[in-house]
């Protein structure tokens, strides 16, 4: 068993510890090269939900600031050796999965 794959929401590397909802918004793990992704990740990059909807990564950041998407704004504080500070959208999977039923109930 990986140990992102026990309950949380990843693991990071750098630090050596279970990464939960407080630690990914605070430290910032999401754009660390250290951090990998567990079972109960419930984000997903622009990239992924433009992917799964079909789009452009322009019109799921659109559909976020319009709140046709739940989707937030995490600021990268970095860790030593990983990527430099920056600001990244991510989306929960459950607003995605709820876009996709909609529009599967259009005729």
């Amino acid at each position: 068993m990986d140990k992102a794959d026990k309950g949380d929401l990843g693991y990071c590397g750098f630090h050596e510890a279970l990464v939960n909802e407080g630690t990914y918004r605070w430290k910032g793990c999401w754009g660390c090269q250290y951090f990998s992704e567990g079972k109960d990740f419930p984000y997903r990059s622009v990239a992924q939900a433009a992917s799964q909807l079909n789009k452009s990564e322009s019109t799921i950041r659109l559909w976020i600031k319009k709140g046709k998407l739940d989707g937030k704004i995490f600021e990268q504080r970095g860790h030593t050796g990983s990527l430099p500070s920056a600001r990244t959208y991510h989306i929960l999977q459950q607003s995605i999965d709820r876009l996709i039923a909609k529009e599967a109930k259009k005729p």
